[in-house]
């Protein structure tokens, strides 16, 4: 059994951060994103993975040839074919059930539960699903008794509909592929689910741990504290380990190459940046390359950015609830 990695997405709510750098090589607590997601994979022995790319592809393509132990292959979409349209492209890469996850969401989901519900459901797809405090920025998922999606309540301006929402892992037999038009813009939630909804044939997998899809800057920042606080972390051979080497520092995760004279506490620093003499940080996550100069505080700091956000101090809190540290492997 293998996996499809979607990696190709503009990233665009998370401008200025992707536009040097493609979402899934986005850094989170210093190591990129991306390697989470393959760790999972690769924790639950899936090591035949299929990248779908778009948005700088060479940058991606580049970072994943240096895995060890994994077969990795690529699918370019010259145009935006959706979630669903880009998995159809590479559909002659894919065994005849896969995984199909994100490359810019982390979650600890159970793959091979998932996968057991999913061959017990007789479902042509399985969905992961999880809660959240705040189900009127998603899809609302409606289900039976036996978990079988029954329809999708899109941004509910209340939380009358529940809260249990699309997590975008999903376990899919080969053969709903028919469904898919070949070049043609076409997603998984918009228009292959409604069909499904109507056969009867797509599940859900109630995922209770940690999920977060990092979409905008206050999911990013949160997620890179999550990972400094005691979430999961990978174990992937595939990047040199000089050069993503970090310590802690205090209460900080620092890069080994990062240069650090002035004042920090409960911060992320990255490769290369310089925190100078003057300067005095705090709850902030510092970008590769940055020089940083004067008093900042719950910020993301670039090398030609600040992005100072409207952020709380319990903003952790605000994350899903998580019980299940399933890849406490460390840095």
């Amino acid at each position: 059994m293998n996996a499809i990695v979607l990696a190709g997405g503009f990233g665009t709510r998370l401008k200025p951060l992707t536009d040097i750098c493609p979402k899934p090589m986005l850094k989170i607590a210093n190591v990129p994103m991306l390697d989470y997601v393959v760790a999972q994979l690769k924790y639950y022995g899936v090591d035949d993975m299929v990248f779908t790319l778009g948005y700088m592809p060479e940058k991606v393509r580049d970072f994943v040839s240096a895995y060890k132990g994994i077969r990795c292959r690529f699918s370019e979409e010259y145009m935006p074919l959706g979630t669903a349209g880009g998995v159809k492209l590479a559909e002659n890469m894919l065994d005849d059930v896969f995984f199909v996850v994100s490359g810019d969401a982390l979650s600890n989901i159970d793959l091979t539960s998932m996968l057991e519900a999913h061959l017990n459901s007789g479902a042509e797809v399985t969905m992961a699903c999880t809660t959240v405090k705040n189900p009127r920025l998603y899809g609302v998922v409606q289900l039976d008794e036996q978990d079988t999606v029954t329809g999708f309540v899109e941004k509910p301006a209340t939380a009358e509909f529940g809260n249990l929402v699309n997590a975008g892992v999903y376990v899919v037999n080969k053969s709903v592929l028919d469904y898919i038009p070949r070049n043609v813009s076409f997603d998984f939630s918009r228009n292959l689910f409604p069909e499904l909804v109507s056969r009867r044939r797509l599940s859900a997998y109630r995922h209770k741990g940690y999920w977060c899809d990092i979409g905008d800057k206050k999911s990013y920042y949160a997620a890179n504290f999550f990972m400094l606080e005691g979430g999961f972390y990978p174990q992937v051979p595939s990047f040199s380990q000089d050069e993503y080497l970090s310590g802690v520092i205090g209460d900080s995760l620092v890069s080994t190459s990062a240069v650090t004279v002035g004042r920090f506490s409960s911060s992320i620093i990255g490769r290369g940046a310089r925190i100078a003499s003057s300067a005095d940080i705090s709850d902030c996550v510092v970008m590769d390359g940055a020089l940083v100069t004067g008093t900042h505080c719950r910020e993301i700091i670039g090398p030609d950015y600040v992005e100072k956000l409207n952020i709380t101090a319990d903003i952790h809190a605000e994350q899903n609830n998580y019980s299940d540290k399933i890849l406490q492997t460390g840095v």
